[in-house]
This record gives structure tokens, C-alpha cells and sequence, in this order.
């Protein structure tokens, strides 16, 4: 999927409600589908940011390639969980200001005078295990979600923990 596919459709309703859509009704999104959403888009942003944060330190041509690439990964999850509860009728959780200037000020702490291609992996792999673990919680607090929600947050953390084994190998 690429930033600009549509992801208004059927199946995003029937994660907003657990039914299936009816074109041209709007479905509403319970407070717990919410709590869902904005677990997935925050979860999306927190990557997006740290890995931007972190590419212009990247001297290894192979793991800058890898980063990229999970790069458009949180790119079109952000947009794709964004769209899907724009079409339920819910506003993403956008994070805050200071949110992301500590994240920030992380990775430029971490990474003061130069940082190994070995220790740049060390620090996505513990944010990606962080929000592997976020996401996990998530779905096991609300274990009464709709299929294809339950669903699109085990794929999630599926492609998250290939990126981690990934990851491992720049140890």
C-alpha cells in the first residue's frame, strides 16, 4: 500500500463497528475502538518520529536502507489508521509538542559524538520492542474488538517483530 491508497472502505468500517458498512453511512466508533485507534496511530507517529530522528546518523548504507523502508512502513500506517477513523467519525490523537522533543532530544543524547551502526540498532530495537509491547497490552485490555481490529493490530506487532529480527543482525 502506498501513502496514497484509499482506505475507506467496508473493512474499515467493520473495525469501527463490527458490523458491516452500508455505503454512505457514517459508523460510529466506541470509546474503546478509539482507545484502539489512537494506540495504533500513536504507535505509528512514536516510530515515524524516532526513525527520522535517527536516519542522518546512519553511516551504514544497509541499515539506512532497512530504516527507510520501515520509514514508509509508519508513514502508511499513520495514514492508514488516520483514514480509517476520519471514516468512523473520530479524530486522531495527534502527540504533543514535548512528546516529540523528548523523543528527539533521546536520540541526540544517545547518539552525541557519533553513534555505531551496532548502537543505532540497539536503540530501534528497544523502541520498536516498547511499542511491540504497547500494542500487545492494547489488544489484551480490550479483548472484545471487533475481528478486523484484533486483527489489524496482530499484524502489526507481526511486522513489527520481523523488523526486530532484522534489526538483530546490525548487533
Amino acid at each position: 500500500m502506498t501513502g496514497s491508497a484509499a482506505f475507506f472502505d467496508a473493512d474499515a468500517a467493520a473495525a469501527c463497528s463490527g458490523t458491516p458498512a452500508v455505503k454512505g453511512v457514517i459508523t460510529r466508533i466506541d470509546t474503546q475502538q478509539q482507545t484502539i485507534f489512537n494506540g495504533f496511530y500513536k504507535s505509528a507517529c512514536v516510530g515515524l518520529d524516532a526513525t527520522r530522528s535517527i536516519l542522518p546518523k546512519v553511516r551504514n548504507a544497509q541499515l539506512q536502507t532497512e530504516l527507510l523502508g520501515q520509514l514508509e512502513y509508519y508513514r502508511e500506517q499513520k495514514q492508514k489508521v488516520r483514514g480509517q477513523m476520519l471514516e468512523c467519525g473520530a479524530v486522531p490523537q495527534e502527540r504533543g509538542s514535548l512528546a516529540q522533543f523528548c523523543a528527539n532530544l533521546s536520540v541526540q543524547i544517545h547518539c552525541f559524538g557519533g553513534a555505531s551502526t551496532s548502537e543505532i540498532a540497539k536503540l530501534m530495537l528497544k523502541g520498536t520492542g516498547e511499542g511491540v509491547i504497547q500494542i500487545t497490552q492494547l489488544l489484551h485490555e480490550h479483548a472484545e474488538l471487533p475481528d478486523a481490529l484484533k486483527s489489524q493490530g496482530e499484524g502489526i506487532v507481526r511486522h513489527e517483530e520481523h523488523y526486530t529480527k532484522r534489526l538483530r543482525e546490525y548487533l
